[in-house]
């Protein structure tokens, strides 16, 4: 229904461009509401690739167009349905929703993403010394611990083996195992930070001290290598246990490998002999897996090690027994566009997405020009007892309170504001045993948490592109209340009007001369020749199935069709009469057309033209309910702008 579907190209694809419209040349008036040639014009050229319909990529049918939509938003505010609570409620709802994509930096968040597959391409094996800091800890104690990793560098620098500063200097409880090896890792596998440094760090190189949330570290890069993909494989394995020692598990793999020599099928084997029970029954199909997802390297190294698909391996022993390992498919290395999404998720769920709002809230203070107040942190350092303890501290006391914290545009924040938050907060106190950086760690919680609580409060007024989208969810959102309770609902519930505007139009509801019809088809043009000989004996249908299709064998199609004269594709040659038989040959598919029945032309019931119908009907109260409109609000179009308009569009 063209009406109706205009409903949302009108409501949700116009831009409401009040907030940014100035004073201009105006286009049309509504009453008093004024539209500026800016709106329209803006709207037409975002819209006309959408439009199907040429006649409305005409400036005057789009115009008409436009001016019934900008009636009807009027006719929906006069009636208050912008004042409606579920209208209120769902607009906010969208608008929290649709804010959420407007609290973050963008830019930053694709390069983390971009840099995120671009190191997923490759693996590092590494080692790193760690000595442990807490991330609140005193200045004392962090600058302790810096020196310590410092030393350790100097050692390795001068030339001590890697391996013994680890395990002379790292607090990572598993240097003991290890010597502070780590063995192969990917993106995501460690926290950002340590990541960040191991990819940015050369192979045999050592880096240079960075902290984590568990202290501070260096990594030295052993190996790197691209990655490979991934691979699909199966596998058959005779388990090492209590019952089984290693020989024994070897002679029964041996025995096995034997049983594949012969032909016999691998899946069968292992649904039979394989120990690892959750993929006996899948015939020893394992997951598709990459490089360092396994406990095993060696396993790894051999299924990556099969070229082609169904290629074995030789019996391998790992740490959980003997194993025979058949190659199913290798998959490259996925590209960028088929992982985006995916690591879209999980860099917004990872540690780095800290620096996505890290980076968005000094966007923000530059926005608004905030800057760090070295003399209000001071002022809260002695302000506050050194044991942090807020109870019966009252802000209101003390005139230093109401000195200026900082000032976003027109809106100023003092140290009041800031004391409130750090009375609020008074618990995360306990976990921090150093006065200053509990101040400097809040002042920046703070700071951060109002600028963007004001951004987004004011962000249709900061953002237009925000504010376009808001006014044009909001007109769709409202015109859609209107045109359910005014045309849709009507339509449905006026069976009375519903039934007049049948026997008015019914005329306009006309079956055509209709044929019904049996319809054989067959890839053997003989099998059809002899349904047309059987057909033409008035052998029964069920009969002539039995015929031409015997046994499992269907040689030809059956079916009864109904083809309705002008709206249906007929035959070349077709003949409407009963019992007319035409065969068609396209190319090496053969059809048969019987026609059974031929129905003269009559008017549809109102039963069979129902939807049609009530599509017809809402159209025809929609015109109506607009003529009403136009004597109820009135309309002026500037001639003079439409006219420089035209000009401008048609060039």
């Amino acid at each position: 229904m063209r009406t109706k579907s205009l409903v949302f190209l009108f409501g949700f694809i116009f831009l409401g461009l009040a907030n940014a419209q100035q004073k201009e040349e105006v286009l049309l008036s509504i009453d008093n509401s004024q539209i500026p040639i800016s709106e329209f014009k803006r709207i037409y050229l975002k819209n006309i690739d959408l439009v199907t319909d040429d006649s409305q990529k005409d400036v005057d049918e789009y115009l008409d167009l436009f001016i019934n939509y900008k009636l009807k938003l009027r006719e929906a505010q006069t009636l208050g349905l912008d004042k409606k609570d579920s209208y209120l409620k769902e607009l906010e709802g969208y608008k929290k929703q649709l804010s959420s994509s407007y609290l973050t930096d963008t830019r930053t968040s694709e390069a983390l993403i971009k840099e995120a597959y671009d190191r997923s391409q490759e693996r590092i094996n590494a080692s790193h010394i760690l000595v442990m800091v807490k991330p609140n800890a005193s200045a004392k104690d962090t600058l302790q611990a810096y020196q310590k990793i410092l030393e350790a560098k100097e050692k390795i620098k001068n030339g001590e083996e890697f391996a013994a500063v680890a395990n002379a200097y790292s607090e990572d409880p598993s240097v003991a195992k290890n010597n502070g090896l780590l063995g192969w890792f990917s993106t995501f596998r460690m926290v950002y930070p340590f990541e960040d440094a191991a990819y940015k760090t050369k192979v045999g190189e050592v880096s240079n001290p960075f902290r984590t949330q568990f202290g501070y570290h260096i990594v030295k890069v052993n190996k790197r290598e691209k990655k490979l993909g991934e691979v699909s494989v199966a596998h058959i394995m005779i388990a090492i246990n209590d019952k089984r020692t290693s020989q024994e598990a070897e002679q029964r793999i041996k025995e096995i490998n034997q049983q594949l020599d012969q032909g016999v099928s691998f899946e069968s084997l292992a649904k039979q002999y394989s120990d690892d029970p959750s993929t006996a029954v899948q015939g020893g199909k394992i997951r598709r897996f990459g490089q360092g997802i396994l406990n095993s390297e060696k396993f790894e190294k051999t299924a990556f090690a099969l070229q082609k698909k169904g290629e074995l391996s030789e019996p391998l022993e790992t740490k959980y027994g003997w194993h025979i390992i058949k190659l199913i498919e290798k998959h490259a290395p996925k590209s960028f566009e088929e992982q985006k999404n995916e690591l879209t998720n999980r860099v917004k769920k990872d540690s780095r997405s800290k620096l996505v709002t890290e980076s968005f809230i000094n966007s923000l203070k530059e926005k608004y020009q905030v800057t760090f107040n070295t003399k209000a942190v001071s002022f809260f350092k002695e302000a506050i007892p050194d044991s942090m303890n807020f109870e019966g501290w009252d802000v209101s006391k003390n005139e230093g309170f109401k000195k200026e914290l900082f000032r976003i545009k027109d809106q100023p924040y003092t140290y009041g504001d800031f004391g409130e938050f750090l009375k609020e907060n008074a618990r995360v106190s306990q976990s921090y045993s150093d006065k200053s950086i509990f101040i400097e760690k809040m002042y920046a919680k703070y700071e951060s948490t109002t600028l963007l609580k004001y951004y987004e409060e004011h962000l249709e007024n900061d953002n237009q592109d925000y504010a376009n989208v808001i006014n044009e969810y909001r007109d769709g959102l409202l015109l859609f209340d209107l045109m359910e309770s005014k045309i849709w609902n009507a339509s449905k519930t006026d069976t009375i009007g519903l039934k007049k505007y049948y026997e008015e139009h019914k005329d306009e509801y006309v079956q055509n001369e209709t044929y019904k019809v049996l319809r054989a088809s067959s890839s053997k043009r003989e099998a059809l020749e002899k349904v047309k000989k059987l057909l033409e004996k008035k052998v029964a249908v069920e009969e002539i199935k039995k015929e031409v299709n015997k046994g499992d064998i269907v040689l030809v199609l059956f079916s009864e069709e109904e083809l309705i004269k002008g709206e249906d594709k007929l035959p070349k040659n077709f003949k409407a009469q009963e019992d007319n038989i035409t065969l068609l040959q396209e190319d090496n598919f053969a059809t048969l057309i019987l026609v059974k029945e031929v129905l003269p032309s009559r008017v549809k019931t109102f039963e069979e033209t129902k939807g049609e119908l009530i599509n017809n009907f809402q159209e025809d109260i929609e015109r109506k309910w607009l003529d009403e409109l136009k004597d109820k609000y009135a309309v002026k179009v500037n001639q003079k702008a439409l006219k420089k308009i035209k000009k401008e569009l048609l060039k």
